[in-house]
């Protein structure tokens, strides 16, 4: 039994044994680091499997979904700051930090919404809060400051002069204005106010006069004499004066008179007579008699009646213009080769080279108001012509000088018009501005200016309204000699006049057209308030501060086709007062032609023009809705006052940054906007300006020019007859061009590029 029991066991072992060699496996599945593997005796299966990768995020590098395993760095987080909108946010797994910042707003303005700077959202629009006007201040809102009106004032009520005045409205006290009630005593006694009883701290005293030949020195105020009259101190009568009191002029009888002996007397010939006399007191008396002989008077042929001599007027240099001759029509003193005599005869426009114009009639009584109609003479070479003009001054200013602007028109005999052309590339027209440039000496700033203009206008090489007028829209002219009745009156310049031909402007056109001017300075001029009228009557509220110079398709203000004009520029006002920034500079081009308007902003500060900041500014539309600003009366320029004179004036006198200055409301507030907003665009179109118009070598080619058109005689003349004309020493070619060179160095160093 137990040989079976053991046989058993060793049939067992050996059974083991020969099982090990196919064994059955206890697998362990594959990972990422290893392959599949038997527990039991460690055989692999396979290949490691490949790693599951997760992509790195903002917080958590690359990672292994299966093994957990990380590789790399996490990306880190991309933040994006915080606004007014959103708090602080990563753009790649949007997680967010804090919280949103707040909004940054403008300052609220009433009646202007406040924007957020940040962002640009629109906050509530504030509305005036105002606090009614008291005694010391206008109305005005306490959000915004702005003011409205004007201060009540005090309304004092003095009850005694021992009493501070009370103001019956807000009740405030002051002691200015407090009068006494002085009661008179003596002169030598203090004055007592008979209600508060203050007395003054010494006596007056006497106030004396000084005696006279017949009455004593007397107190003016008590009347008490003090010493004798001084009698008269009488001189003998002389030849001219009746014997006399040296001091208080006092006569008695007659002057004795002259006792003349003749000491000279020479007889006319062709030089004239003269009889020199000779009193016993030493005054001399010198009697002229016209020549017959030596000054020659020739005809314009050159031929002397009394010597019967013909000169060569082809050889005759004029020498000067006779002034206020009333003996010879359009005198002129010339010189000969043949002789050493002068000889005197009408000058013609070819002796100048300038336009002769004649007026036949009494200059005195023409006025600002009605025309008046007197004979009218032009030559110009071979061109001439004689009608009637209907003439009346011109200009405001004008009035006041002794030297008058006169407005004119031409007519023929039977009251027709009588159009000319006087300049060829001018039209033919019937009115024309004789301009005698009273303060402008040099007689150069209107014309010279307002060619210049005609410059910069061309300058822009496009084709508009403005490129095919004579000088853009401004004034042009030439200068004329001026004689009323045969004696010289003296150097003008004949001008287009402001009017719609300036502009090439009809009548009657399909489009809305008009030329309106500010007249005086305010705040309607400035574009500061809107321009009041009554639509039915010719009363305008401002009718003081506009001049309507043509409308198209009205005949008179009466009619209501005239509203639109007011309308029209009462849009553009409106909207230069109410907007700003990005506002205006986004809208400004619905009422105003911009680039039109940086002409001639840029032109009347360039040439100092500060008359004509708000000023003698022509507004002019062409379809009735888009306006521009024009040029016009430029003689105040290059550094001359409005008045003539060149006292104070320099280079630093109103360059274009005072449009920086909020505050000044006398400035055109258009102009101030457009210079805010539009400052880049100033800027380019100065610098182009600078290549062209604005060089001291085009500005000096036109005043040489104009100033070389009037020979140094025809000056001479002009200062002979005109003596008050001020600035005649310093008003000249060298001024204006030295103040162009300053003023060229300011304006560049003003409008450079702002980074």
């Amino acid at each position: 039994m137990k040989r079976l029991i053991l046989v058993f066991i060793i049939a067992l072992t050996l059974g083991a044994f020969a099982s090990c060699g196919e064994c059955e496996h206890q697998w362990e599945e594959a990972s990422c680091e290893k392959a599949k593997e038997c527990s039991l005796c460690g055989e692999t299966s396979g290949s490691p499997l490949e790693h599951s990768w997760i992509s790195a995020s903002c917080e958590s590098a690359e990672k292994c979904a299966s093994c957990g395993k990380s590789n790399g760095a996490p990306l880190g987080h991309s933040w994006v700051e915080a606004s007014c909108d959103a708090p602080k946010s990563c753009q790649i797994c949007n997680k967010t930090e804090g919280e949103k910042l707040p909004h940054s707003w403008s300052d609220a303005k009433c009646t202007f919404a406040p924007v957020c700077t940040a962002c640009g959202e629109i906050g509530k629009t504030v509305e005036h809060t105002w606090v009614n006007a008291s005694c010391e201040s206008a109305r005005y809102c306490s959000a915004c400051g702005e003011a409205v009106g004007d201060a009540l004032g005090h309304s004092w009520v003095q009850v005694s002069c021992a009493l501070p005045r009370e103001c019956s409205v807000c009740h405030s006290t002051t002691y200015e204005g407090i009068e006494h009630n002085w009661v008179f005593v003596k002169c030598t006694e203090p004055r007592a106010c008979g209600d508060c009883g203050t007395v003054e701290a010494s006596a007056k005293g006497h106030q004396y006069t000084e005696a006279t030949c017949t009455m004593p020195s007397r107190c003016s105020v008590c009347k008490q004499g003090k010493g004798a009259p001084l009698g008269h101190n009488w001189v003998e009568a002389s030849c001219t004066m009746a014997k006399h009191c040296s001091r208080c002029m006092l006569t008695q009888g007659e002057p004795i008179g002259h006792v003349w002996t003749v000491v000279e007397s020479i007889k006319p010939s062709c030089s004239e007579g003269r009889e020199v006399s000779r009193c016993v007191c030493g005054e001399e008396s010198i009697v002229t008699t016209p020549s017959i002989l030596g000054f020659h008077y020739c005809d314009s042929n050159g031929y002397c009646s009394v010597c019967n001599n013909t000169y060569d007027p082809s050889k005759m240099t004029l020498d000067e213009i006779v002034v206020n001759a009333s003996h010879t029509v359009k005198c002129g003193v010339f010189s000969t080769p043949e002789t050493r005599t002068s000889v005197y005869r009408p000058i013609t426009p070819g002796d100048v080279n300038i336009p002769i114009v004649d007026l036949n009639g009494n200059l005195s009584s023409v006025t600002t108001g009605t025309y008046i109609d007197i004979p009218f003479s032009y030559a110009d070479g071979d061109f001439t012509f004689d009608c009637i003009a209907s003439i009346r001054i011109q200009g405001a200013s004008s009035t006041g000088y002794p030297k008058k602007n006169y407005s004119i028109k031409l007519y023929e005999a039977d009251g027709t018009k009588n159009k000319v052309k006087l300049r060829e590339d001018w039209t033919k027209e019937f009115k024309y501005c004789l301009k005698a440039n009273w303060v402008d000496y040099s007689q150069a700033r209107n014309v010279v200016s307002g060619q210049l203009y005609g410059d910069v206008i061309r300058a822009r090489d496009i084709e508009d309204e403005l490129s095919g007028l004579v000088n853009g829209g401004a004034i042009d002219g030439f200068p004329v000699l001026v004689f009323n009745n045969g004696a010289f009156h003296g150097l003008y310049t004949l001008n287009i006049p402001k009017d719609k031909w300036m502009f090439d402007m009809k009548d009657s056109d399909e489009k809305n057209q008009a030329i309106v001017m500010g007249e005086h300075w305010g705040n309607s001029v400035a574009m500061r308030e809107l321009i009041s009228y009554s639509p039915n009557t010719t009363t305008w509220t401002h009718m003081s501060k506009w001049e309507l110079e043509f409308a198209s398709n009205e005949e008179s203000l009466v009619d209501n086709s005239t509203v639109w004009v007011l309308e029209s520029l009462n849009n553009l006002i409106r909207f230069v007062m109410n907007n700003n920034g990005e506002d205006f500079k986004n809208g400004i081009s619905q009422y105003a032609d911009v680039d039109k308007c940086i002409d001639s902003m840029l032109y009347t500060f360039f040439i100092c023009a500060d008359d004509n900041i708000s000023k003698n500014i022509l507004w002019v539309t062409y379809d009735g809705t888009h306006w521009f600003s024009s040029v016009y009366d430029m003689d105040g320029t290059w550094g001359l006052q409005w008045n003539g004179n060149l006292t104070f004036k320099d280079a630093n006198t109103h360059l274009i940054n005072i449009l920086e200055n909020h505050n000044n409301s006398n400035y055109n507030l258009l102009w101030e906007k457009l210079y805010l907003n539009f400052y880049d665009k100033i800027v380019e179109r100065y610098w182009e300006l600078r290549a062209s118009v604005f060089n001291m070598e085009h500005i000096t080619s036109r005043f040489e020019a104009f100033f070389n058109s009037i020979p140094d005689y025809v000056r001479e003349a002009e200062r002979e007859k005109w003596t008050g004309v001020p600035s005649q020493t310093t008003n000249n070619l060298e001024q204006i061009l030295d103040f162009a060179k300053k003023r060229i160095e300011k304006m560049d160093a003003i409008l450079v590029p702002k980074n």
